[in-house]
């Protein structure tokens, strides 16, 4: 009986383009992470998901005057809502972190959860504050000018896009008004 000799195994194709597509996605996951964390930093400015219009919108609504005074607000603003955003996406991840240990801690996951909301109220209530701020700096033909604006938006029957093309973003938009917009969210 003959023996069989079987070469060294060598690395082959398949396996080396596995290795590159494992590399290829943890990538992807990394950044989608990274992206995720930034938008939901950037949801505490805009909104999010609580409705309202974006700043962006309003921006357009509003008259020059007015649109200047509003990038003065979100400028001083900027620092609380970026740490608010922080403290939301800490309490989420802090949240999952729970959600995933052994044994489960039903009370640890409720708490997480009420830690979550309170992050998320916060971050409502800034916008709020924010909001008057600004409408306490508009003058009566500012708030007349923007009611007609926001009138006349919901009352046509094309489809309304936001922000309008080659508006950009919320800074290029105020640094298009003359406004330093170092601070604004770039996204």
């Amino acid at each position: 009986m003959s023996k069989v000799v079987r070469e060294p195994r060598r690395w082959s194709f398949w396996f080396i383009a596995s290795l590159c597509l494992n590399f290829f996605l943890i990538g992807v996951i990394v950044m989608g992470l990274i992206v995720a964390r930034n938008r939901s930093i950037a949801a505490a400015v805009s909104g999010g998901a609580a409705g309202g219009m974006r700043p962006e919108i309003v921006l357009q609504l509003l008259p020059r005057s007015g649109a200047i005074k509003m990038c003065a607000v979100l400028g001083e603003r900027m620092g609380e809502f970026r740490r608010l955003g922080r403290d939301v996406v800490d309490a989420r991840r802090a949240m999952f972190k729970t959600f995933r240990k052994e044994p489960f801690d039903e009370t640890a996951f409720r708490d997480a959860t009420a830690r979550i909301a309170a992050a998320e109220t916060a971050v409502v209530r800034e916008r709020q504050t924010t909001t008057a701020e600004l409408v306490t700096r508009l003058t009566p033909d500012e708030r007349r000018h923007f009611s007609r604006q926001v009138v006349r938006r919901f009352m046509s029957l094309r489809r309304q896009h936001a922000p309008a093309q080659g508006r950009g973003t919320l800074a290029s938009m105020c640094k298009e008004l003359g406004v330093d917009a170092a601070t604004l969210p770039q996204q």
